[in-house]
């Protein structure tokens, strides 16, 4: 393997189990070069749990070449297993990269999107997450097992949400499988079922965590079995490949799969160069004190993190934070209107610009709405929306600074503490709508009010109640263009399933479910 002392293009992912970066070899071919670079210290202590040490990718050379030769089978396999619009990106090889001191797999470059999420302009992509799940993702989990790649479908999406951003749809609109390597075991699915139905049973099966693990006596006999007609598809040069890639990724998966447990993290931390071969060596030969060591280690961090680091974290937010700044632009925003106006305009604006870096929004469509923000900047509603919007902020400060601290000084009990810190965001919001509809009724003609109802019955929802006004918006007898009001709608539910620890985030199913909610 040749070393690489860094990378110098640019960055265009970023996972659990390392970063992805676009490069451009020699001779002008875009590649996408994953370095297996640890970047979520969570995902690094749940593999050091389970099989003793961070993502073997990273440090064990057996794991990264599986990898390769897995793509290369999958590559054929796929090809046969779908008439066409389904293919993994394919490997060019696996390398060490000196600066990260960790390895790295370098694939084709793919030129696409993930799925088109839910907007008001999006009649022509809403058949697109049936065509992946259905059309692609479900027969692959079955093709998959079939052939005995069962640490495979994790990649693929049984039980995990997350693995929908695994797929983009590149410019021939073809689904293309850009990651199937995982950053965790196979232990963590959403569905319970898909656990102790599929992952549980199969770990006994492997007497270990499954990480990608392939079956090659169960994929050989699945070879032998449709040999005829493998050949007929793949031509019998292909079908020579295929046994080839077999046999190498046997031996590399056999020669990463008997490291044992100690030697996992011995090697780990030799590969980093946090010790040398000769401690290596040493510990090799004195497993009790490795151990003791590593678990001294492990405690002293976690002592650190969350007895020092955590609390000078939490003083120096509450230190850095303007409280007087806070109060006074939060004034302006409630009473100055053309402060209002321009903050409405540039926090629209801003989700509008992410939709569209994301590739979920045309050019456009963006323009579209922009405009339309100007037109709408009038709506009682819209600014009913942004004041709550600007007010979180201050709410926040009340909920998670204020009322802790009049605890503590014994002002309020323990039910107002819960009270206020759970149901705050009820409370503001209703007090906000039930003060507005009573101010209408005092002080304008019947003509000049507007129903605050849908509103008033929304905001009683926990975290959902952030769409009242946008809901209400879209019901508005006065709003005659909706596609504002629809795009705050999806945009806030998609934000939510995005925040979503562990199973949500960006371009997953659950940043999916809780986009299409609106719909309701």
């Amino acid at each position: 393997m040749k070393a690489e002392e860094k990378i110098q293009d640019k960055i265009i992912g970023k996972g659990r189990s390392g970063q992805v970066y676009r490069k451009t070899d020699s001779s002008g071919k875009d590649l996408a070069v994953k370095v297996f670079s640890g970047v979520d210290g969570l995902t690094d202590f749940v593999n050091y749990v389970l099989t003793g040490a961070p993502n073997p990718y990273a440090w064990n050379e057996d794991a990264v070449e599986s990898a390769h030769y897995r793509r290369e089978v999958l590559s054929l396999l796929i090809s046969f297993w779908f008439k066409s619009g389904v293919r993994i990106a394919k490997s060019y090889g696996t390398d060490w990269h000196e600066t990260e001191k960790a390895f790295k797999i370098t694939t084709e470059f793919i030129s696409g999107r993930p799925v088109a999420l839910r907007h008001p302009f999006s009649n022509d992509t809403d058949k697109e997450l049936a065509s992946l799940v259905k059309g692609v993702m479900k027969p692959l989990e079955k093709k998959l097992i079939e052939a005995g790649f069962d640490g495979l479908v994790w990649q693929a999406g049984k039980g995990n949400p997350i693995a929908l951003n695994n797929f983009l749809l590149d410019r021939n609109g073809d689904w293309v499988w850009i990651d199937a390597e995982s950053g965790v075991p196979a232990l963590f699915p959403l569905n319970p079922l898909s656990l102790l139905s599929f992952y549980i049973p199969k770990s006994l099966k492997f007497r270990r965590p499954m990480f990608d693990d392939v079956d090659i006596i169960k994929l050989r006999n699945y070879i032998d079995t449709n040999h005829d007609q493998l050949g007929k598809k793949l031509g019998d040069d292909k079908l020579t490949w295929l046994h080839e890639y077999v046999r190498r990724l046997d031996i590399y998966q056999k020669k990463w799969k008997s490291v044992k447990r100690i030697q996992k993290s011995i090697q780990y931390q030799l590969k980093k160069e946090h010790i040398t071969t000769r401690q290596a060596e040493w510990y090799t030969k004195h497993p009790m004190i490795w151990i003791t060591k590593e678990f001294g280690k492990l405690f002293k961090r976690a002592l650190v993190k969350f007895f020092v680091k955590l609390p000078l974290k939490i003083v120096n937010i509450l230190f850095s934070l303007k409280y007087w700044t806070i109060l006074k632009k939060s004034f302006r925003f409630i009473f100055i209107g053309h402060y209002r106006k321009n903050k409405t305009e540039e926090l629209i604006n801003g989700r509008l610009a992410d939709w569209e870096k994301r590739g979920q929004l045309k050019p456009e469509h963006s323009e579209f709405l922009q405009k339309q923000t100007q037109k709408e900047s009038t709506s009682p509603y819209l600014a009913d929306f942004i004041i709550l919007m600007g007010l979180k902020p201050l709410t926040n400060i009340i909920e998670l600074i204020i009322l802790p601290a009049l605890y503590a000084s014994g002002f309020i009990g323990e039910a107002a503490l819960a009270i206020g810190v759970a149901f705050g965001g009820i409370i503001y919001r209703t007090a906000y709508t039930v003060g507005k509809i009573i101010y209408e009724n005092l002080a304008l003609k019947e003509e000049e009010r507007h129903p605050r109802w849908i509103a008033l019955i929304i905001g009683l929802i926990p975290t959902f109640g952030n769409l009242a006004y946008p809901t209400q918006m879209v019901y508005a007898a006065n709003t005659k263009s909706p596609e504002l009001a629809e795009f705050l709608l999806y945009d806030i539910s998609a934000r939510i399933g995005a925040k979503i620890p562990i199973w949500g985030g960006k371009d997953t199913r659950t940043e999916h479910f809780f986009n299409h909610i609106p719909d309701i």
